[in-house]
Order: C-alpha cells, then sequence, then structure tokens
C-alpha cells in the first residue's frame, strides 16, 4: 500500500514536472519565432534603419557641438563678468577711499549747473525783451513805411534837403561859413588833376591872423569869433572868379585856391586881401605892428608835374608863410617850387 503510494506521487511529480517542460519548450518555440521574425525584420529593414540612426547619431554630434559652443561662449560670458566684477571692486574700493573728494566735486558741478541756468534765465529773459523791442520797432517801422508810402513825395522832398544840408554842414566850416578843411582837401586835389591835364599854374595863397591869441586874451574867444568872420568875409570879398575858394585852414589860417594863375596873379589877389583886412579897421590894441589887425601871407604857384603832388605845394605855402611871419609879419612872402 505504501509502496503504491510512492509510485502514484512518482507518476504525478513526473506529469506536473512533463508538463512544465511542455510549458517552457513551448515558451521557448515562442520566442524563437519572435526573434525569427525579429530577424527577419531586421534584415528587410536593415538600411533604413541604419540610415535612421546615422541620422541620429549625426544629431547628437551636431548637438554636442552646439552644447560646446554655448560652453564657450558661456566661459567667455563668465570671463567678462569676472573682469567686470573685479573692475567694480576696484571701483567701488576707489569711490570708497575718494568719497568725499568725488562728493565735493558733484557739489562744485551743481553749483555750476545751477548758475548756468540762472543765466540761461536771464538771456532768456533778455531775448524776450529784445524780441519786445523789436516787435514794437518793427510796428514802428511798417508804420513809417506806411507813411512814407503815403507821403512820398514829400517824404523824399524832406530827406533830399537834409541830405543836401548834411553835406552842406559837412563841407562849410561851422564858425565863419566858408569852406572847411575836408573841402579845400578835395577841391584842392581836384584842381590839382585839372591843371596837371591842362598845363597850367595853380596857386596857393595862405593867410594868418598876426597875434590871433594876444587878441583872444584882450577880447575874449567870442570876440575872437567874430573877428574870424570878419577876416573870411574880407578875404571872400576880394575873389571875384567863380573857380577861386577860400577855406578856413585851421585855427586862424585861411587859404585861397587859385587855379590858372601865375605868381604874378596870386600876389595881386594877396595884395587886395590886405587891403581889404586894412579897410575893416578891425581894432588890434596888443599887436605889435598895427593898431588894426593884420595878415601875414605866404604865396606859391606852379605848373603840377606827376612827381609833385597837393601835399607839396600846402607845405610850400606854408613855408612861405612861416617866413613872413619870422620876418616880422603883416607881409607877402612868395616862394617858387624847383
Amino acid at each position: 500500500m505504501g509502496t503504491e503510494t510512492s509510485i502514484d506521487n512518482y507518476d504525478n511529480d513526473r506529469a506536473a514536472s512533463t508538463s512544465w517542460l511542455c510549458e517552457q519548450v513551448e515558451r521557448l518555440q515562442r520566442a524563437n519565432r519572435d526573434l525569427q521574425i525579429a530577424l527577419e525584420t531586421t534584415a528587410l529593414h536593415g538600411d533604413v534603419i541604419e540610415a535612421q540612426l546615422q541620422e541620429v547619431n549625426q544629431q547628437l554630434q551636431a548637438e554636442i557641438l552646439q552644447r560646446q559652443q554655448k560652453e564657450a561662449i558661456l566661459q567667455s560670458i563668465l570671463e567678462i563678468v569676472s573682469r567686470q566684477k573685479a573692475d567694480l571692486e576696484v571701483i567701488l574700493q576707489t569711490t570708497v577711499e575718494h568719497s568725499d573728494t568725488i562728493e565735493a566735486q558733484l557739489y562744485v558741478l551743481n553749483q555750476q549747473l545751477q548758475h548756468e541756468v540762472g543765466e540761461r534765465k536771464q538771456s532768456e529773459t533778455a531775448l524776450q525783451s529784445l524780441l519786445k523791442i523789436l516787435s514794437k520797432e518793427k510796428d514802428d517801422l511798417e508804420a513809417i513805411m506806411r507813411t512814407i508810402i503815403e507821403h512820398g513825395d514829400a517824404v523824399e522832398t524832406h530827406w533830399f534837403n537834409k541830405a543836401l544840408e548834411a553835406n552842406l554842414l559837412a563841407t562849410v566850416d561851422g564858425l565863419t561859413q566858408i569852406a572847411n578843411r575836408r573841402k579845400f582837401d578835395e577841391y584842392c586835389n581836384r584842381q590839382w588833376q585839372q591843371m596837371l591835364g591842362d598845363r597850367t599854374p595853380l596857386a596857393l595863397v595862405m593867410c594868418d591872423v598876426d597875434f590871433f591869441k594876444d587878441y583872444n586874451d584882450a577880447f575874449g574867444h567870442l570876440a575872437g569869433d567874430d573877428c574870424l568872420r570878419q577876416v573870411a568875409l574880407s578875404i571872400d570879398r576880394v575873389l571875384n572868379r567863380p573857380m577861386d575858394m577860400v577855406a578856413r585852414f585851421g585855427g586862424e589860417e585861411f587859404v585861397v585856391v587859385l587855379p590858372q594863375t601865375s605868381a604874378a596873379g596870386a600876389m595881386k589877389v594877396a595884395e587886395l586881401i590886405q587891403t581889404e583886412i586894412a579897410n575893416a579897421r578891425i581894432i588890434h590894441p596888443r599887436s605889435l605892428v598895427s593898431d588894426y589887425v593884420t595878415l601875414s601871407i605866404g604865396i606859391v604857384s606852379v605848373v603840377p608835374t606827376e612827381n609833385r603832388s597837393p601835399k607839396d605845394l600846402i607845405d610850400e605855402a606854408d613855408q612861405a608863410l612861416y617866413i613872413a611871419k619870422q620876418q616880422g609879419r603883416n607881409r607877402i612872402i612868395y616862394l617858387s617850387m624847383t
């Protein structure tokens, strides 16, 4: 009984083992079939898989290269940041060490800026004022222009008269009302050029009131002014030709321009001038040569040439006048230009 039981158990175990072995064999057979299918699929699609693997490999290499480039860039950025950090630390350290100086400089700059702002405000105010003035002047000018347009003829006549008056004032001696020095210079130069072209003589008669300072001291400057007016009038009365001109040369000196006049003609005019002054009988108690006002006169006459100038004529006449005064005054001296 016991032996049969053992045999039954053995048979049962053997049957179980056989069943398990069959299952394992089937499992291995299925795995073998799957492997064969996989191998067959791999063989059929090997080129595609290889291409895919190559593409994946290239992508991986590209990603690796990009990562390397990014790492290099990050490394450069880190180095720059590190340097900037070091520079900032130096700046901060310098700022801490020199904070008082920097603060003082900032204060000075602030003061300068405030001063400039103040000046700009003042300039703007001044410009505003100037603009207002210009605007008003513009309005005034427009009003003047309208007046000129409306009254053009009257204004033109007025300004023409003003121009004549200004020209007269510029060429006439205010005290004696004869030609002044400016007019004399212009006329003498013009006549010099005219006589140069005509080859005719030009004469100059220069007169000086004898002891005129003493006359002023005796009677005062108002009387002296009146004396000069009488002398100018006396000289002017002698001149009969339109081309002859008398001018006040300066102070108590007078000069007469005589175009187309020889030495003899100039001498005759000088004598007539002295006679006219004598006839005026202007009392001069402090004169050393007469009881009346007298003149010292210098004369020169020359035919102008290219190598001479009106200044030479004036200088020579002045020299002749100087000799007349040196020889005792109240006389006429003629010098010949060589």
